[in-house]
């Protein structure tokens, strides 16, 4: 079973990106923002794809294009990812046991693709 989720949107970096006030640590309002847009493309592709949550071991394959060529660290995606697709994609994102990610540039366009696959043990 594999589901693939498109997206428009610059991905922000859940690093440093958090605030903290009354003892309690907040996502910043733009991951926020960003991790229910997610939320919803996904669940959309969920029932455009006829797919289920996934309840076994999982491969993200992740790939990015950014709209500007400013030095980013691609790993500093995840974090949104991997909490937005959380009970929508799969049950919980200690399942994602691999992740292949690979990043791109093109002049203001900000884009990703997320390919989920279950594992299995052939692959």
């Amino acid at each position: 079973m594999t589901i693939i989720i498109e997206g428009h949107a610059k991905i922000p970096s859940k690093k440093n990106r958090m605030k903290f006030g009354k003892g309690k640590c907040y996502k910043d309002s733009g991951v926020k923002n960003f991790e229910n847009y997610l939320g919803l493309i996904a669940k959309k592709a969920m029932i455009q794809q006829k797919k289920k949550l996934f309840e076994t071991p999982v491969r993200m394959t992740l790939s990015v294009t950014f709209g500007d060529r400013r030095r980013r660290d691609l790993q500093n995606s995840f974090g949104s990812i991997c909490d937005a697709l959380n009970g929508i994609v799969y049950q919980d994102d200690h399942l994602i046991h691999e992740i292949i990610a690979s990043k791109h540039f093109k002049k203001k366009v900000w884009s990703f693709q997320i390919k989920i696959e279950e594992m299995t043990e052939k692959n």
